[in-house]
C-alpha cells in the first residue's frame, strides 16, 4: 500500500521518493491579486444577505410602523367615554349657564325701557279708567252703557297691548339664546301645530268655526322625539272652547284610528256632537274617576283600549300637575299624539312691566313649563319602542 504513487511522489534511482505536507502545499497554485479581491466580494455579499434575513425575521416577530397607527387608533377608540343621553338635568345647567352669562347681563339695558312703558301704560289705562268712571257716575244710565264698557275695554286693551308688545321684544332677544340649552330646539312666532293638524286630530270641537290667537311655539327634538308646542286660545263666539299649550308629539308608530280624550269639567264650552257627527264611537273604562272627568270616543274600539292602559291612564291624569291645570284634551291621530293641558293663565311670560326686567323668578317659572313640556316624553315613555 505504501509503495503506490501519490501526487508529487518522485522515483529516483528505482526507488520511490515521497513528498512532505511542505512540499505538496508548495505544489498549490498561489493565489493573486485578483483573487484575493474576489474571495473578499463573495464575504462581503454573505455577510450582506445575513443581514437581510435577520431584518426579515425581525419584521414578521415585531409590527411595523405602518400597523401601529391602526393599533393605536383602536385603542383610542377603546378608551373613548360613551356619550351619555340628553337628559333634564342637563337642559337645567345648559339653562342656568346662558341666563347667568348671557341673558341677564344681556338685560339691564332694557330696565329703563321697562319703566317707562310702566308710566305709559298706567297714564294710558288709567286715564281711560278714569274716564268710564266719569261716564259711570255722572251720565244718565240709559245712555252711558254702551261708552262705559268701551272705555273699560280700552283701558284693559292699552294695558294688555304696552305689555304684550314689551314681552315680545324681549322674547325675541332672550329665547333663542334660552332656547339653545337643549339640542335641536328653537323658539318661534310661526306655530308648529296648525290649526289644520288640530282639526284633523278632533281635539278641540268646532275648531274650524273657532277663532285662534297664537303665542309663544317652540320646536324640536329631545330623546329623539320630534316636538311641537303651540300656546294658544281657541274662542267661539264669545266662549273659550281652549287656553294653554297643544303638544304634538311624533310617534314610534302610525295610529289606524282616531281617540280623542275631551274633558267634562272644568271648561267653559263642553261639545262632543262633532265626534258623533263623525262616528265616532263612546268608549267606556274600567276606571270610574276616569270616565266621570272625561269623555272618550274612538274610531277604533279595539286599538283605543290598546292605547288607553291603567298606566296610561294614571300618567294622564297626573300630567295637569305639571302646568297647574286640572284637565287636559288629548287626541291620537296618525303618526301623533296630541296633549294639550287647559290653563287659564299666560304660560312662557316673561318681559313683565311691574318687574324688574332681569328678576330671576320669571326665568325659573319659564325653565319649569319648558320642563313640563319636555316630561312628557319622560313621563309616557314616547321614547321607548312601544310607545306607551
Amino acid at each position: 500500500m505504501n509503495n503506490i504513487p501519490r501526487i508529487g511522489d518522485k522515483i529516483i534511482n528505482g526507488k520511490l521518493v515521497r513528498k512532505t505536507e511542505t512540499d505538496l502545499t508548495n505544489l498549490m497554485p498561489k493565489k493573486t491579486q485578483t483573487d484575493n479581491i474576489a474571495e473578499n466580494n463573495i464575504k462581503e455579499e454573505q455577510v450582506s444577505n445575513d443581514e437581510i434575513n435577520d431584518n426579515t425575521d425581525i419584521s414578521q416577530e415585531s409590527p411595523t410602523e405602518d400597523t401601529e397607527p391602526e393599533q393605536t387608533t383602536k385603542s383610542t377608540q377603546s378608551s373613548e367615554p360613551e356619550v351619555k343621553e340628553y337628559s333634564i338635568n342637563t337642559f337645567k345647567a345648559n339653562y342656568e349657564n346662558r341666563l347667568n352669562a348671557i341673558v341677564i347681563p344681556m338685560l339691564s339695558e332694557y330696565e329703563q325701557e321697562r319703566k317707562t312703558r310702566l308710566v305709559g301704560a298706567c297714564a294710558a289705562s288709567g286715564t281711560l279708567g278714569f274716564l268710564a268712571a266719569i261716564d259711570f257716575f255722572f251720565v244718565d244710565a240709559d245712555k252711558h252703557g254702551d261708552i262705559f264698557w268701551a272705555l273699560v275695554a280700552a283701558a284693559t286693551g292699552s294695558w294688555f297691548w304696552i305689555k304684550k308688545s314689551f314681552e315680545k321684544k324681549i322674547k325675541r332677544k332672550v329665547m333663542p339664546i334660552l332656547m339653545r340649552a337643549v339640542p335641536d330646539f328653537s323658539w318661534e312666532e310661526k306655530p308648529p301645530v296648525t290649526k289644520d293638524d288640530m282639526n284633523e286630530a278632533k281635539i278641540f270641537p268646532l275648531i274650524p268655526k273657532c277663532s285662534v290667537k297664537s303665542d309663544d311655539c317652540f320646536k324640536g327634538k329631545y330623546r329623539g322625539v320630534n316636538i311641537d308646542v303651540t300656546e294658544c286660545e281657541f274662542i267661539y263666539g264669545k266662549k273659550t272652547v281652549f287656553k294653554g299649550a297643544v303638544i304634538k308629539i311624533d310617534m314610534n308608530k302610525n295610529f289606524e284610528g282616531t281617540t280623542v280624550i275631551r274633558p267634562k269639567k272644568e271648561i267653559e264650552f263642553k261639545h262632543i256632537k262633532d265626534l258623533k257627527k263623525a262616528k265616532l264611537e263612546k268608549i267606556e273604562l274600567e276606571d270610574i274617576d276616569f270616565n266621570k272627568t272625561y269623555e272618550i270616543y274612538s274610531t277604533d274600539q279595539i286599538e283605543s283600549r290598546y292605547l288607553l292602559t291603567t298606566s296610561f291612564i294614571e300618567r294622564f291624569k297626573n300630567i295637569t300637575m305639571a302646568f297647574n291645570s286640572k284637565v287636559a284634551f288629548c287626541a291620537f291621530n296618525g303618526k301623533h299624539v296630541y296633549i294639550a293641558p287647559y290653563c287659564k293663565k299666560d304660560l312662557f311670560s316673561i318681559g313683565s312691566l311691574i318687574k324688574p326686567v332681569a328678576d330671576p323668578n320669571q326665568f325659573m317659572k319659564l325653565f319649569n313649563e319648558f320642563v313640563s313640556v319636555l316630561e312628557l316624553v319622560d313621563h309616557f315613555k314616547l321614547d321607548k319602542k312601544l310607545g306607551l
